[in-house]
């Protein structure tokens, strides 16, 4: 336990109010993860926590929560306490209309998954279990506390926290409160696009996120958060290249090929993995079903409404939406030019459009042979120049005596295709070309 947080019960302790650990960082003790935040519950109401934490944060004060900046570099910047409460109805699917102080009893039935609500008691080095969080722990079962119901429509969020959970820790959903999101998969447009997005990115980056996408298919949620997936379902592939089944299919296997790839992964290569074939049922319908032509296009299309839609930010959208449009070009660089070959090897973010090319191949026929030329090239490039460096700039052509005009960006990229190429290495071997072949 971090000192922050022994201090912080030690204080409370010293006042004469009891306190735990709880939540989250219990469960992945019990489970042997790494655990990061602590939150502590306590029996001390607002006041007394705002009197003990005089630099507290008390936006959520009038919910019995106070928030303790911390401020260690590299750790959690603030310590969340709450004092023990019940909750009333909830009218805007996010937060009670009004809480009542309580005892521990009492707040864990409020909360959201059994296996969230264990509290660890420091002074016994016991945990309280009230809602039989242990015993599905040990099943390996996410299960709403009492009415899974009445809980998603207390906060719609806890439907995509049941996947991501399951996805997280390799359990499975209980019958009951998988029928419970079925149901209710609709409420999930309640919450704000940044939470929504904020889970499905977890999801994404996280362990099992095919799991999680299928679980999200089944459930009905996907076609909620993002419906442009669902066309995706059974529209049919050539079984030469795409053995393992239609759109859907294929994307989900690309997902999980990227995640078995590269444990560590960006948000933006984990949502091009997902939707990097979005554009393909638009294709499909618009060609009569005689091929995907023009996908890339129409996806990178897609892709950039619905990063925007879920409110990402403008670089995230454009490097998810790039990735998207180019992963169909390694097709095509054996019969590439030296320079452009050169350009799209050394374009930014190339690591991340190898990693989904390579993720896309295994996920299809396995040809790897696009992704190993292009992976070779890639490390071949780190001792050439790229195209940012520039032999001949516009001020060396005004010295030569050329005119500003369309002339200047023809001379200029002749110049750069010339030292992609390897044929000019030096300024001066750049001038005396240009002047050889474009002073008349």
């Amino acid at each position: 336990m971090p000192d922050y947080a022994r201090h912080a019960l030690k204080r409370l302790d010293e006042a004469g109010h009891v306190a735990y650990i709880v939540g989250g960082s219990v469960r992945d003790f019990l489970l042997g993860r790494e655990y990061k935040d602590h939150d502590i519950a306590t029996s001390a109401e607002p006041d007394e926590l705002c009197r003990l934490f005089p630099d507290s944060v008390t936006v959520g004060r009038a919910f019995g929560v106070i928030k303790v900046p911390l401020g260690i570099a590299g750790e959690a910047e603030f310590l969340e306490i709450a004092t023990f409460r019940k909750d009333s109805d909830y009218k805007d699917g996010r937060h009670p209309s009004k809480v009542q102080f309580c005892g521990p009893a009492e707040d864990a039935a409020r909360r959201d998954f059994t296996i969230n609500a264990f509290y660890y008691d420091p002074k016994t080095q016991r945990i309280l279990d009230s809602v039989g969080g242990m015993a599905d722990l040990r099943a390996g079962i996410i299960r709403a506390i009492g009415e899974p119901e009445k809980r998603f429509r207390e906060d719609a969020l806890r439907l995509l926290r049941a996947v991501r959970f399951s996805a997280a820790l390799g359990f499975r959903i209980d019958e009951n409160t998988a029928k419970a999101i079925s149901a209710g998969a609709r409420l999930v447009s309640r919450v704000s696009a940044e939470r929504i997005r904020d889970e499905l990115t977890l999801m994404l980056t996280g362990r099992a996120p095919a799991g999680a996408c299928e679980d999200l298919m089944s459930l009905g949620l996907m076609a909620q958060v993002i419906p442009e997936t669902v066309a995706m379902k059974g529209i049919k592939q050539s079984s030469l290249y795409h053995p393992e089944g239609d759109v859907w299919r294929h994307t989900v296997k690309v997902v999980d090929c990227l995640a078995a790839q590269n444990t560590a992964r960006s948000m933006e290569l984990s949502w091009a993995a997902l939707l990097h074939d979005v554009g393909k049922p638009v294709a499909y319908s618009r060609n009569v079903g005689k091929n995907f032509n023009g996908h890339e296009k129409d996806g990178m299309k897609l892709a950039g409404q619905i990063a925007d839609r879920l409110r990402m930010s403008r670089e995230q959208s454009t490097v998810i939406a790039g990735l998207v449009g180019n992963h169909l070009k390694f097709k095509d660089v054996f019969n590439m030019r030296e320079a452009t070959l050169s350009r799209f090897v050394m374009q930014d973010g190339f690591d991340m459009l190898l990693a989904l090319h390579r993720a896309d191949a295994a996920a299809s026929d396995g040809n790897m042979v696009y992704h190993e030329f292009c992976a070779g090239r890639f490390c071949e490039m780190g001792t050439r120049p790229s195209a940012a460096e520039k032999l001949v700039t516009g001020e060396d052509l005004l010295q030569l005596g050329f005119s500003p005009g369309p002339v200047f960006t023809d001379i200029l990229k002749w110049v750069e295709d010339m030292m992609l190429e390897g044929k000019l290495k030096t300024k001066d071997q750049a001038l005396e070309q240009v002047v050889k072949n474009f002073v008349k």
